[in-house]
């Protein structure tokens, strides 16, 4: 602390006394010139007490220096940083908190040099003595305040990883454990209770080890949640097996297919705007720790299969593929699809020719079309695979059948 402290004068310290005896005025002045600033009138009512009780302890601290020649007690300045490492949790940005000093120490210079009684004889002694010390005086709270800050907002920096390392743990390793995974969602300030929908996101040439890849990633990140419309602080996201994955909340009451459906317009907007991006894997919405990880490996899957179709697709919705990938969970189901594309095997233009009539939605014309073929040449084809399946391909259980061995049969090349 500064030990440049003035030795006033008889006159001056009479005169100070009366303006320190009137310090809840001094207090109403700097506390109303600081609501003048939009982002402190819009706090909320605890923390704009708290920030009234600062000002007080602040223009204490500088009467009290000035009346006593001594610098503050290492106990009044420890009592001040703690207004300073409580702004970081009220969410009051440091350049905000500085210009809120200088304001402060302006309104206290107005309060000490203007009371009711003018004393043209003190003029010098304020002007050359006191005001460089009041100056002197607000600009070492000013770094003391500032230190502090960072500090505690590098402590809860480390201490957010950590939360984040802990629920990342939780979502893939223990997704049984309910209350813990409520517990530290909660600490992050995330709704656990909402549903979310897993994104994985392949980004461009991207380098892990580089000391800049965690405020590349964050870029990212903040990037997608304006395409959203979303509060970053909204998301969860974490860099996992190659890939950033990132939960996004879904609206409360949103039917399953509904909310993929409009997620699936979102996040090709995303794709779009974000030149990072070389594609995107979207899962089904999933409840809590285990609904999350669902996600995230619906996301995975439906990416990792995009990627191996070559297609110049960049949104991958798995809901395009659930019931093929149901299917492959399904031993026998899947035995017995993959058995209907056998028979064909050993005549590829069957196979190409069923693929391409699913194409075209079992329009017999543009298929044709399609495939450089007469009509009748498609209508044998067709009637030629019916007689190898004994299927009938105007029966919607035989269509549906057929479309997904044949999309298991392409996914598998």
């Amino acid at each position: 602390m500064t030990r440049n402290i003035p030795e006033i004068s008889p006159a001056l310290r009479e005169w100070t006394e009366k303006v320190a005896l009137d310090h809840g005025r001094v207090v109403d002045r700097i506390y109303a010139a600081l609501m003048n600033i939009k982002l402190y009138a819009d706090l909320d009512s605890p923390t704009k007490l708290d920030i009234r009780n600062s000002i007080d302890w602040s223009a204490k601290l500088w009467f009290e220096t000035l009346l006593s020649g001594s610098a503050p007690s290492a106990e009044g300045l420890e009592a001040f940083r703690e207004y300073g490492r409580r702004r970081v949790y009220q969410g009051l940005p440091l350049d905000a908190l500085l210009r809120a000093f200088r304001l402060g120490s302006r309104e206290l210079w107005c309060s000490y040099i203007d009371p009711d009684e003018k004393r043209n004889d003190l003029r010098d002694e304020l002007l050359f003595r006191i005001s460089p010390f009041l100056m002197e005086f607000f600009d070492v709270l000013a770094q003391i305040i500032s230190q502090t800050y960072l500090e505690e907002q590098y402590k809860q920096a480390r201490w957010r990883e950590s939360l984040r390392y802990q629920l990342h743990s939780i979502i893939f390793y223990y997704p049984d454990d309910t209350e813990g995974f409520a517990k530290t969602a909660a600490a992050l300030r995330l709704d656990g209770t909402i549903p979310r929908i897993a994104l994985a996101i392949d980004l461009h040439s991207i380098d892990s080890s580089s000391p800049t890849f965690k405020s590349e990633l964050d870029r990212i990140v903040v990037a997608t949640a304006g395409r959203l419309k979303l509060p970053v602080d909204a998301l969860f996201d974490i860099w996992y097996g190659g890939k950033l994955l990132l939960w996004i909340p879904a609206r409360l009451g949103d039917l399953v297919g509904m909310s993929d459906l409009q997620m699936g317009k979102q996040i090709a907007a995303v794709a779009e705007a974000i030149p990072e991006i070389k594609s995107i894997g979207v899962g089904l919405m999933g409840e809590g720790a285990a609904g999350w990880a669902m996600s995230a490996e619906e996301a995975s899957r439906a990416l990792s299969l995009g990627r191996a179709q070559g297609s110049e697709e960049r949104v991958w919705l798995y809901s395009k593929i659930v019931l093929e990938e149901s299917v492959r969970g399904t031993k026998n189901a899947l035995r017995y699809l993959v058995s209907l594309v056998e028979q064909l095997a050993s005549e590829p233009e069957l196979l190409e020719t069923l693929r391409t009539y699913f194409d075209q939605l079992q329009r017999r014309k543009v298929t044709a079309s399609v495939l450089g073929i007469h009509p009748n040449t498609l209508n044998y084809r067709l009637e030629r695979i019916e007689n190898i399946l004994g299927a009938r391909l105007d029966d919607a259980s035989w269509i549906s059948k057929l479309d997904i061995a044949i999309k298991l049969h392409g996914s598998a090349r």
